[in-house]
């Protein structure tokens, strides 16, 4: 097996990784089922997202109501 030579020390290779000045922005759609999907529907033909953005719309616990979430982030000049 290998054996590093005795006295060395091993020290992993040192590497930045580029910063990048991000903000995000979180959409919140709430309200019944089908409006949550024809909203999701309608900005992703738009272009404004995806449609695997989007959180599943989840029931809230209120009769007839449910959530989605989708975070935008955009990088900074």
């Amino acid at each position: 097996m290998f054996q590093p030579p005795t006295g060395a020390v091993q020290t992993a290779p040192q590497f930045n990784l580029p910063a990048f000045n991000q903000e995000a922005v979180r959409h919140i759609l709430l309200g019944d089922y089908g409006a949550i999907v024809d909203s999701i529907n309608r900005m992703t033909v738009l272009g404004y997202c995806e449609r695997l953005a989007w959180s599943e719309p989840l029931p809230t616990g209120r009769h007839g109501e449910y959530i989605s979430v989708m975070t935008r982030k955009r990088t900074l000049s």
